[in-house]
């Protein structure tokens, strides 16, 4: 009888311990890094800017099972094709800014681990080109910041419980407009197709 009083108070400690272990969850939030190729396209960006590069961060936050919305910043840089005609000068195009949008998780069914996904969102982003000469003087003509979008697909593979590795190509539109240059207003279109690879944890 006196070992039942002893054991009770630890079975109901027990018990009330159990509780929040059942109600634990993956937290909604997650995070992704992404880098890789960015390849300029259309009759303005690609006429001047050759392959470059771009990396870049965002948190999401899983609004429904299949439905996640994102917000983070990128950064791409492009090397440009006006070499010969500025010989001693160093030329680079940056395109950086915020993304704001929604990814959709696309089920595969029988198949585990692995699960398509599509995304699109808004982008605000600045365009620079920088100029730097050998005695190390350089300038940087900015944009205003302009609102574009951006679209995209990729694959989803666990790795691990909580990691997955997500490739994915993305396409990013948005107008980039420069201010008195030589006395006039320039407007650029500045297009580019990212094939990066990504590394997602959830929280």
């Amino acid at each position: 009888m006196h070992i039942r009083k002893l054991l009770a108070p630890a079975l109901l400690l027990g018990a009330a311990l159990s509780h929040p272990a059942h109600a634990q969850s993956v937290l909604p939030v997650s995070f992704e890094a992404r880098g890789g190729v960015a390849i300029p396209t259309g009759e303005d960006f690609d006429d001047g800017a050759s392959l470059g590069w771009s990396v870049g961060g965002t948190v999401f936050f899983r609004a429904a099972p299949m439905v996640s919305v994102y917000g983070g910043f990128e950064h791409a840089m492009f090397t440009t094709d006006d070499e010969e005609d500025f010989e001693g000068i160093d030329s680079d195009i940056t395109d950086n800014g915020f993304r704001l949008g929604a990814r959709f998780d696309v089920p595969m069914g029988a198949v585990t681990g692995v699960s398509p996904w599509v995304e699109g969102g808004a982008i605000f982003n600045r365009t620079s080109i920088n100029l730097s000469d050998d005695t190390g003087a350089s300038i940087s003509v900015d944009s205003d910041r302009g609102v574009g979008f951006e679209v995209g697909a990729g694959l989803s593979f666990n790795v691990a419980p909580r990691i997955s590795i997500t490739p994915g190509v993305r396409y990013r539109s948005h107008k980039a407009e420069f201010g008195d240059v030589d006395g006039e207003q320039v407007e650029l279109d500045v297009n580019y197709f990212t094939v990066d690879l990504g590394v997602h944890i959830r929280l």
